[in-house]
């Protein structure tokens, strides 16, 4: 067998051989004349069979046939043309190069030959190059699509993203079919979203869904785009109008999952629970996530009751469960149900990892501070300060603690008490995240106490630190009022109502200051301040009192 196969390989090797021989004599000895005769009868019938051989795609043929041929007539154009395209088509693009090259020495229009050397740029990558050459191509065949389509592509590998969507529109009007049209206006779409022209990225989404309404990838990409430009309304719509086609379990997934996300995005969470609904009954969707979510709707929707059924029902499910129980200790929170939220936090200590007990310390911590402001807030103060105490045992550094410690000591009128809290407060509050209400709580207090000059101090600080704080501004006001430099109260009283137009204590105290000097702007400043608040008494009786004097 092996040597049958051998006999095969030397017949076809000398069949090969005596071939090109034949052919090499047909350019030498064709016509048997004169060597005049002879050179005009090569010129005659060359240029016919390179084209034969090429059209056979005998590329080395043809390479070794025009070579010996231009040897001996180096200006025939068109078989050097021949001899670029077999070399391009033999994958040898220097030499196609070099052929291109000799061409348009002699003939630098030929469109052809710049054709050739911009395919033989772009098979060796270097775009710049055949962007150029396909330009000068494109002047002269401005019809041909996959000239256009070249150099479109050519524009959009180099990052010329403008000029590579005016070829494709160009490209677009040339299309006869629907289907061709349709692809370019999808790359159209792409490009013009990547340099953020929105309408034009709009416009071509909706000529390709004109030829193919319901093609699913195309109405993704588009809703994808209303997302971007916060169009949510019309993205949900879009959405909406997929499911009256989309029936693949994948897609499904993926519409329902971002019409929840819409949804939750806009505040509505009657359809957010409704569309996960629909998700639990979609192949393949995550059941435990989309219950976890349907039951933190229920109590955004403060429907704490059926968000805490579910939540205490996945707890059970899940083998280990710490953030769903981490979920359902902040709704038992919410719903001051503290004892229960411990009971919770408890349970997770004893299973707990260390990284995950220091999140439960954490947390506890915060609790007890919730439950004791609580507790504060119904004057049970000796709850209150117990809570704050057993905070301390989850996180003695929370500056929380101290700042309601100082609260309470406030209210209970021991200012040393609580000027010691507040300073702990300032101490531990590394980030300075909470800096100014404690340094204005510290303030309130040494101003209890007589301490005008810690007074000053503390609200000096506080300015230092934010200079557009509404409260610290009016208690400076204050000051100054109390030290008769009216001057300064005003500018500082003026400043808070800027900074919170709401802040009506400051309107009030800089209507008593107009009183003196500038009794309409006192009227003006009463009757804001009634508009704001009909009941404040104060104001009331100020204008009241404005009133009777102008009488009189």
């Amino acid at each position: 067998m092996s040597e049958t196969n051998i006999i095969i390989i030397v017949v076809a090797f000398v069949v090969a051989v005596l071939a090109i021989y034949i052919l090499y004599s047909i350019i030498l000895y064709q016509g048997g004349g004169s060597k005049g005769d002879e050179l005009q009868l090569s010129t005659k019938n060359i240029l016919d069979q390179v084209e034969v051989l090429f059209e056979k795609k005998e590329y080395a043929l043809v390479q070794l046939l025009a070579t010996k041929y231009l040897d001996r007539v180096p200006g025939h154009i068109e078989v050097r043309i021949y001899l670029a395209r077999a070399y391009y088509e033999d994958r040898k693009y220097n030499q196609a190069v070099k052929q291109c090259s000799i061409i348009l020495k002699k003939k630098s229009n030929s469109v052809e030959t710049r054709q050739i050397l911009g395919d033989c740029y772009l098979k060796k990558q270097l775009y710049t190059k055949a962007v150029k050459e396909y330009e000068f191509v494109f002047e002269h065949k401005k019809n041909d699509k996959n000239v256009v389509r070249t150099l479109a592509e050519l524009y959009k590998q180099t990052d010329q993203l403008y000029s590579a969507i005016s070829a494709y529109e160009i490209l677009s009007d040339l299309m006869e079919l629907d289907e061709d049209v349709a692809d370019v206006q999808s790359i159209l779409a792409e490009l013009n979203e990547e340099v953020h022209d929105y309408p034009a990225a709009f416009e071509a989404y909706k000529t390709r869904l004109g030829i193919y309404p319901n093609d699913v990838n195309t109405n993704r990409k588009l809703t994808e785009l209303y997302i971007k430009i916060k169009n949510y309304p019309v993205a949900i719509e879009t959405l909406q109008y997929m499911l009256t086609f989309v029936t693949e379990a994948k897609v499904l997934l993926w519409v329902y999952d971002t019409l929840v996300t819409l949804y939750v995005e806009t505040e509505d969470y009657e359809k957010a629970i409704e569309y996960s609904e629909k998700l639990l009954d979609i192949q393949g969707s995550d059941k435990f996530k989309v219950r976890n979510n349907i039951a933190a709707f229920n109590i955004k929707l403060n429907r704490m009751g059926e968000g805490i059924a579910i939540l205490e029902d996945l707890a059970m499910m899940s083998q280990n469960g710490f953030d769903v129980t981490l979920e359902l200790a902040d709704a038992y929170i919410q719903t001051r149900e503290y004892s229960k939220a411990m009971e919770k936090y408890m349970l997770l200590l004893d299973k707990a990892t260390p990284k995950e007990a220091k999140t439960i310390n954490l947390l506890m911590c915060e609790m007890y501070i919730r439950w004791a402001v609580d507790m504060a807030e119904q004057d049970k103060l000796d709850e209150s300060f117990e809570y704050l105490k057993n905070a301390t045992q989850y996180n003695a550094l929370n500056s929380e603690i101290y700042y309601n410690v100082a609260k309470n000591y406030y209210k209970q009128k021991n200012y040393t008490g609580c000027v010691e809290a507040s300073n702990q407060a300032i101490e531990y509050d590394k980030q300075n995240t909470y800096k100014a209400k404690y340094l204005l709580l510290l303030s309130e207090a040494h101003h209890q106490l007589g301490n005008f000059f810690e007074e000053k101090k503390a609200l000096t600080d506080l300015l230092k630190f934010d200079e557009k704080d509404p409260q610290g501004l009016y208690r400076v006001g204050l000051m100054y009022a109390a030290q008769h430099d009216f001057k300064n109260a005003e500018e500082a009283f003026k400043k808070a109502i800027v900074y919170n137009p709401e802040l009506i204590p400051a309107k009030y105290n800089l209507a008593l200051l107009y009183e003196n000097n500038n009794r309409e702007k006192a009227k003006s400043l009463y009757m804001e301040i009634l508009e704001q608040d009909p009941a404040y008494e104060d104001a009331k009786n100020a204008l009241a009192d404005l009133s009777t004097s102008d009488f009189y």
